[in-house]
Parts: C-alpha cells; sequence; structure tokens
C-alpha cells in the first residue's frame, strides 16, 4: 500500500501557502496523526538578555528614541530593497531588535510603531508555522502584528480590534482575527469573529487575487465555528471563475463538517440550491456522516432518499464513502487531527451493518447499486483492518 498525498488549498490553488499533506487513510490503512502546536511562540530570549532588568547595568536596554529609530532604519531598508531573501533577513533584525528587550518596552515599541502607520511590502507570502505564528510575513506591519500577538496577547486584541474597524489589508486583518481570537474565547468574541470573517470573504476586492494571507484567515471561520456562513461559503464554491477561492470554501466547508458534521450539513441538505451545480462536491461532504451516530444516520437517510438526488451523485457518494480523507497542515487558529485506526475500524463496522440493513430496506429499493458499491468497499476496509490486527 502506498501513501497517496492529495493537494492543499494554497500549493494548487494559488502556490501561495506552504504545502498542506494529504493523506487517504482508505490506500494506506496507516494512522496519521498530528501532533498539536504549541500556540505560544516566545520569541523572547533568557531572563539574562540584553535589556532584562536583572541583567548588569552595562547591559540595559538602550534609550526608546534609539530602538525607534534602529527599527525606522530597518523600514527604510525594507522600502528600498526588492529582494524577498534580503527583506527575510531584515525582518529577523528587527525580530532580534526586539527581543533584546523586555515584553512590556517591546509591546510598547512595537505598537508605537504600528500606530505610526508606516509600512513597506516584503515581497513575502504570508506562510504559518506550528502554533499559527508566521514564517514569513507580506509586510512590515503584518510583521508587526504577528510579533505583538506572541509577546502580548491582551495588547495585540486592542489593536487589532481596532485595525479590524476597516478593510487595511487582507493580510493584516487575517492576523488581527488571529490575534483577537488568541486574546479570549468568550461567546461575545467567537461572535465578533464570524462577523468579521464573513465580511472578509464578501470584499469583493480582496477575493480577485486572493493573497496568501486572506487564504489562510478562511481557518478563523473554522475556529468560530462559522456554520452560518454556509451560504456565503457555498457561493464561493460554485464560482468557477475564481478556482482559488472556490477550493477555500470547499476545505472551510469540509472542515467545518469534521468539527461537527450535522450543524455543517443541515442547511446544505434543507436547501439544495446552495449547491447547484456542485452536487458531486455536496457528496463529498455527505460521505463524512458517521451512521454510529444517531442525528447524522437520520440526516443522511434523508440525504440519500431525497428524490431529488441524481443518479450521478450518488454514485459519487457511494465511491467514497465513508470518507475519511484528512488534511495535515499548519494553521492559524487550529489544529490538524485525525482519528485513530481503531477509531475509523470500528465505524466501518458500524457503517457495514447499517449499509447491509439498508439493502433490505424497501425504502432504499431505487438505490441498490450504490448501496453495494457502498458495501462492498466496507467490507474490504473491515477485512484489512481484520488482517491489520492479526499481524
Amino acid at each position: 500500500m502506498k501513501l497517496k498525498p492529495a493537494i492543499s488549498l494554497v500549493a494548487v490553488a494559488c502556490l501561495l501557502v506552504a504545502a498542506s499533506v494529504w493523506w487517504t487513510r482508505r490506500e494506506s490503512r496507516t494512522d496519521a496523526r498530528s501532533a498539536d502546536a504549541a500556540n505560544t511562540g516566545d520569541v523572547h530570549s533568557s531572563p539574562a538578555s540584553v535589556g532584562d532588568p536583572g541583567a548588569p547595568s552595562g547591559l540595559q536596554p538602550a534609550p526608546s528614541v534609539s530602538i525607534s529609530a534602529q527599527a525606522g532604519d530597518i523600514l527604510t531598508r525594507l522600502k528600498a530593497s526588492t529582494d524577498p531573501s534580503v527583506n527575510r533577513s531584515l525582518l529577523a533584525e528587527l525580530r532580534s531588535l526586539l527581543a533584546s528587550l523586555p515584553r512590556d518596552v517591546a509591546s510598547r515599541e512595537v505598537r508605537s510603531l504600528i500606530e505610526s502607520h508606516k509600512d513597506a511590502p516584503t515581497r513575502l507570502d504570508v506562510t504559518v508555522k506550528e502554533g499559527g505564528v508566521l514564517g514569513d510575513a507580506s509586510s512590515f506591519r503584518v510583521f508587526l502584528l504577528d510579533y505583538l500577538g506572541q509577546i502580548d496577547r491582551a495588547a495585540a486584541a486592542v489593536v487589532s480590534r481596532e485595525i479590524l474597524r476597516t478593510p487595511t489589508s487582507p493580510d493584516e486583518w487575517a492576523v488581527s482575527l488571529r490575534n483577537v481570537a488568541w486574546g479570549d474565547d468568550s461567546p461575545d468574541t467567537m461572535l465578533y469573529l464570524r462577523t468579521k470573517a464573513g465580511e472578509m470573504i464578501a470584499n469583493m476586492d480582496w477575493r480577485k487575487n486572493p493573497s496568501a494571507g486572506f487564504l489562510e484567515a478562511f481557518d478563523v471561520i473554522v475556529h468560530a465555528r462559522g456554520f452560518a456562513l454556509a451560504p456565503q461559503l457555498t457561493e464561493l464554491v460554485r464560482d468557477h471563475d475564481n478556482r482559488t477561492m472556490a477550493h477555500a470554501a470547499y476545505l472551510t466547508l469540509d472542515r467545518l463538517t469534521i468539527a461537527d458534521a450535522t450543524e455543517a450539513l443541515a442547511p446544505l441538505a434543507a436547501q439544495p440550491e446552495l449547491m447547484q451545480g456542485r452536487e458531486q462536491t455536496r457528496a463529498n461532504f455527505f460521505a463524512r456522516l458517521d451512521v454510529g451516530d444517531a442525528p447524522q444516520r437520520a440526516l443522511l437517510e434523508s440525504y440519500l432518499l431525497d428524490p431529488r438526488r441524481t443518479s450521478q451523485e450518488l454514485q459519487t457518494f457511494a465511491g467514497i464513502y465513508p470518507n475519511a480523507n484528512y488534511m495535515i497542515s499548519n494553521n492559524l487558529l487550529t489544529h490538524a487531527a485525525t482519528p485513530a485506526q481503531g477509531e475509523l475500524a470500528a465505524r466501518d463496522i458500524v457503517a457495514l451493518q447499517v449499509v447491509e440493513g439498508w439493502l433490505a430496506d424497501p425504502r432504499f429499493a431505487g438505490l441498490q447499486p450504490q448501496l453495494a458499491t457502498m458495501r462492498d468497499r466496507l467490507r474490504t476496509f473491515v477485512q484489512q483492518a481484520a488482517s491489520a490486527l492479526a499481524r
């Protein structure tokens, strides 16, 4: 058996973001677990570093004006440079400068720089590392927002909410949404994030040529459980002229389905027009339903028995059910997690029993070919799991 990589949102759709890895459980039957990423991102040096109040007097921080001047010099060099590798080095220099300060001083300096509204592009696309911190920043201000979020989450949330009052840039909004989410997870904040994420994906100027940061910001919808954004997401999925946005929305709906299949898919079942022209894509979502869960089983039965379902969609569903493909990637807020092989094997056993029951159920008389395909797939998976266990 071979591991079969699938293609991530940004790697294929726009080649803007570091590639995500898809593992198709059906090919390998190998458990693809992802380690939880730390969300702290400590960027400061040890307590004895330059700028530490407890360090020897000769290592006290330079006056604030000196720090501002050095940061201003880096900004000037960024403005003059068109070389991404040079700009990456300049941001590393700025990071080192800020890391030499006590956190409260660094926070104050960064906030002052952000409030000055001075900026320069870096010719780099936003990338995300473990824990949601940026690997590369697309501008001076995006770097500062990311850095502030790492060293002072409370202050970063306040600054970010101010930025989110007006459409500055999609990458600034992406990092600002992350900073607000890092500030707290109260119901009010989650509602705020859903509202702002909805505003962001509705911005037509940003949608025309989506930046890497804009695409990464779709993770905020998953984090904030933005199920009510289904109409906007399905509109994007149906957009044949903007494949990048369509794929971003598809992945977001899929990850919402993984988070809570019943809540994510109920609107798609009740309003079939939401996926008009993308019926086979809808089949992929519904193939994630777990028949071992009573509400999900009821929803799946309703989906299969809906007379509006086409034979093509049903055949697509039968060919992928049960859908157990999972994406592993670094995201701004959420962590990739996949079920253990034992859990998947147990689901397959239950699903096989249910499908065999449907084959004998008169209600499903018109679905015999599709059900037979599902039964045969499930039998193969169950046998594979049994063989693996016996070895």
